[in-house]
C-alpha cells in the first residue's frame, strides 16, 4: 500500500531521497488547493511508479475544483514557467529540472471514435475512469496524511499481476492511440496484455481504428515510443500486433535490431522506415502529417538504402563524401543501425566521425589572393580543394596553395 512517506519520496534518486523542489511542490499544493476549497491528487504515472519502485521525475496532479488557478499559484510559488490549456483545464508548471503537470479531475464523452474528448468538471473518481489502464488509474489524495491510495478499478492488483488491462471495453474505440500506449507499457515493465484487452486491441485494429486518428496524434504516440529506453521492444511488439500495418500497410517492426548504446529518437524513425522505398516514405510522411526534421529523416533514409552498394563499394573518403554530404544525420544514424557491421556502415560512421566536417584550411579571401575570381568558379576551387584534403592529396596550406595555381592553369586552358 502506497504510504505518505511514499508520496514524500516521489521523484527520489532511489534511495528514498527526494529530488529536490520535489517535496515542497508536493507539500505546497494541498496547501493552494485547500485555501482555495479545492482538493489535490498525486495521480496516474506517478503512483503507479512508486508502487513498483522505479524513479519518477515528473509529477501529475489531478485537482478536484481548478487546476489552472493551482498552477498559477504554484507558478507564481516556485518562480517556474506555466502553460495552460484552457479546453482541456490543465497546465504545466516548469521549473528548472522539475515539470508539474496539473489536470481538471473531470469526465471525458466522444463524439466519435478517435475524436479529441468532450470535457466537463467531475470527481476524483470520474478523473479515474477515464484513463487508459488500470495501472495508471490510481490516485494518492494531498496531502498524503488524509487517506489512502484511491484504487477503484484495482489497479495495485495488476501491477502486482503484471497485466495491462483497459478500464472499459470501449477504451480503445474511444482513443485508439491507447493501443500504441498498451505496448509501450507492456514491453517497458515486461508486462503481458491482458486477454480481454488483447482481443479487444485486435476487434479495434480489425474495425480499422487508426483511420480514425489524426496523423498528428499517431506521430505523437511515435515519439513517445522511440523516447523510451529501448524503443525496439515496444516497436517489435506493436508490430506483432498489426498495429504497424495499420499506420501504414508497408511498415513492419521485425528487422529492427536490439542496440545497446543510447540512439536518438529521430534515428529509431530512420531505422523503422529502413525498408520503405521512396513512394512508400512519402506516403508514410502524408499519414504521419510529419514535420520538416520527420520529413527528411524518411526521405533520406530512402536515398541512403537506395545508394547502399554504392556507399559500400566507394574507395575514397571524397566518393561517400558526394554520396552522403546533405543527408540528415538521423537517417545516417539509423542506417548504421540496420547495416550495422558492414562496409556501409563503417563508411557511414567515419563520415559522420570524421569526414563530413573536413573544409579546406584555404579561406574564399586566400582563393582571392590567388587569382580565383568569387562566383562559380571559386566554388568549384573550394569543393576541389575539400576533395584533396579528404582524399589525402594536400597536407599543408602550401599544398593547397599549389593545388590552386594547378588547378586555375588547368581551368583558365580549357575556357579558352
Amino acid at each position: 500500500m502506497l504510504t505518505p512517506t511514499d508520496v514524500a519520496t516521489i521523484g527520489g534518486d532511489g534511495n528514498g531521497d527526494p529530488v529536490d523542489g520535489h517535496r515542497f511542490v508536493l507539500d505546497r499544493i494541498p496547501v493552494i488547493a485547500d485555501y482555495l476549497g479545492f482538493e489535490a491528487y498525486l495521480v496516474g504515472g506517478p503512483v503507479r511508479d512508486r508502487l513498483l519502485g522505479v524513479t519518477t521525475t515528473d509529477l501529475d496532479i489531478a485537482v478536484v475544483g481548478d487546476a489552472v488557478i493551482v498552477a498559477e499559484k504554484l507558478a507564481s510559488d516556485i518562480n517556474g514557467r506555466l502553460t495552460v490549456h484552457q479546453r482541456f483545464g490543465t497546465a504545466t508548471v516548469t521549473a528548472g529540472a522539475l515539470t508539474i503537470d496539473l489536470v481538471t479531475a473531470r469526465r471525458e464523452t466522444y463524439s466519435s471514435p478517435g475524436a479529441l474528448p468532450d470535457v466537463e468538471r467531475g470527481e476524483i473518481a470520474d478523473d479515474l475512469a477515464r484513463r487508459d489502464f488500470t495501472i495508471n488509474a490510481m490516485a494518492m489524495p494531498l496531502p498524503a496524511s488524509v487517506g489512502e491510495l484511491v484504487d477503484p478499478h484495482q489497479g495495485q492488483a495488476d501491477l502486482e499481476s503484471g497485466l495491462i488491462r483497459v478500464i472499459h471495453a470501449g477504451s480503445f474505440r474511444d482513443d485508439p492511440t491507447r493501443i500504441l500506449r498498451a505496448v509501450r507499457y507492456a514491453a517497458r515493465f515486461g508486462f503481458t496484455i491482458e486477454p480481454d484487452t488483447a482481443t479487444l486491441m485486435s476487434q479495434a485494429l480489425a474495425a480499422r481504428a487508426f483511420s480514425t486518428l489524426t496523423g498528428d496524434r499517431v506521430r505523437h504516440e511515435l515519439e513517445r515510443t522511440f523516447q523510451e529506453s529501448d524503443p525496439a521492444a515496444p516497436l517489435r511488439l506493436a508490430g506483432d500486433c498489426g498495429v504497424m500495418t495499420a499506420i501504414h500497410p508497408a511498415l513492419t517492426a521485425s528487422h529492427l535490431p536490439d542496440v545497446g548504446e543510447t540512439v536518438t529518437p529521430l534515428a529509431w524513425l530512420a531505422a523503422l522506415v529502413w525498408p520503405l522505398n521512396a513512394d512508400e516514405g512519402a506516403a508514410l510522411t502524408a499519414r504521419l502529417n510529419a514535420p520538416s526534421d520527420w520529413a527528411r529523416v524518411i526521405a533520406d533514409t530512402a536515398r541512403i538504402r537506395a545508394l547502399a552498394s554504392s556507399i559500400g563499394d566507394a574507395a575514397k573518403p571524397s566518393d561517400v563524401c558526394a554520396l552522403l554530404d546533405g543527408m540528415a544525420p538521423d537517417a545516417l544514424k539509423g542506417a548504421i543501425m540496420m547495416a550495422a557491421g558492414s562496409p556501409i556502415a563503417d563508411q557511414i560512421g567515419r563520415y559522420l566521425s570524421e569526414w563530413w566536417s573536413v573544409a579546406p584550411r584555404l579561406r574564399g579571401h586566400d582563393l582571392l589572393a590567388l587569382g580565383v575570381p568569387a562566383g562559380p568558379e571559386m566554388g568549384a576551387a573550394l569543393r576541389e580543394l575539400r576533395r584533396a584534403r579528404l582524399d589525402g592529396e594536400t597536407h599543408s596550406v602550401q599544398d593547397e596553395q599549389e593545388l590552386v595555381r594547378n588547378w586555375a592553369q588547368v581551368s583558365d586552358r580549357t575556357t579558352r
